[in-house]
């Protein structure tokens, strides 16, 4: 079982925030890979199953009493600051950990993110991508709530519902907005410049961060997905003459990447 709540004052807390399929994922992957940095993917999983290996694959097994997260156990606040935060293995300088829009708002954490933002030696990790991008990659991915059987979408060719798209865009820009309010400390990475400059945007960030930048973070741009979201959406001209102005303005945006 892992040691917890370890008192280590140089260690540096962030959250790595963003939507579903919105590239966040890619960064935590890149940030973990560096050899003085712990960044933790799904340890806040809606699967239990999913949370409990993402949990022990850092801090080992966890014996009869769980230590992973278990929402009747314990509150994701009190998870993320009894065995995420300033706890490490191998003496990393910077722990940080991936935080999904869904969680800011399911789980409430708007005022602890921001009780964290203002104690300090803490920032937040912004990753942002055209949400009508995140929109189409959700609707390929597992998670689509209507990709079984009969109404599987494939992967090279989506039709759109309007009426399923504009309430997410919508709902991605507020949540968005919001999460940039919460914290001065933080950095905005945006997944078309990650998509086309993945070193440079790394580098960049790891002077933020005032961590040295590692060759160990490249192998994670394998996990780029560089397939063209606008060829991809089968019903286009009908999108363009349904959507609102402010969702067909992101439709036709250049960073539909």
């Amino acid at each position: 079982m892992a040691w917890y709540n370890e008192d280590n004052p140089e260690t540096l807390n962030f959250m790595v925030a963003g939507n579903t399929e919105c590239g966040h994922e890619l960064l935590q992957a890149s940030l973990s890979a560096h050899p003085e940095i712990i960044c933790h993917g799904d340890v806040l999983h809606e699967k239990e199953a999913l949370r409990k290996v993402e949990h022990e694959a850092y801090f080992g097994e966890s014996g009869r009493v769980p230590d992973w997260y278990v929402p009747s156990y314990l509150s994701m606040e009190q998870y993320l600051n009894n065995k995420i935060f300033d706890n490490t293995l191998h003496e990393e300088k910077a722990v940080g950990v991936k935080v999904s829009y869904h969680h800011f708002i399911a789980q409430d954490l708007w005022d602890y993110t921001l009780r964290k933002c203002r104690h300090g030696d803490f920032c937040l990790l912004h990753v942002q991508r055209n949400p009508v991008a995140c929109f189409v990659d959700y609707m390929r991915s597992d998670a689509w709530p209507h990709n079984t059987g009969p109404l599987r979408v494939s992967q090279n060719s989506v039709a759109v519902d309007p009426k399923l798209l504009v309430p997410f865009v919508r709902n991605h820009l507020s949540t968005a907005l919001k999460v940039d309010r919460l914290c001065e400390d933080r950095v905005v990475v945006n997944y078309h410049e990650l998509l086309l400059d993945f070193r440079g945007t790394l580098e960049k960030l790891f002077k933020y961060l005032d961590i040295r930048y590692s060759s160990a973070c490249i192998p994670n741009l394998k996990r780029i997905r560089r397939r063209d979201v606008r060829s991809s959406i089968n019903n286009w001209k009908q999108l363009q003459r349904e959507l609102p102005s402010d969702v067909r303005e992101l439709l036709e945006s250049p960073t539909l990447l």
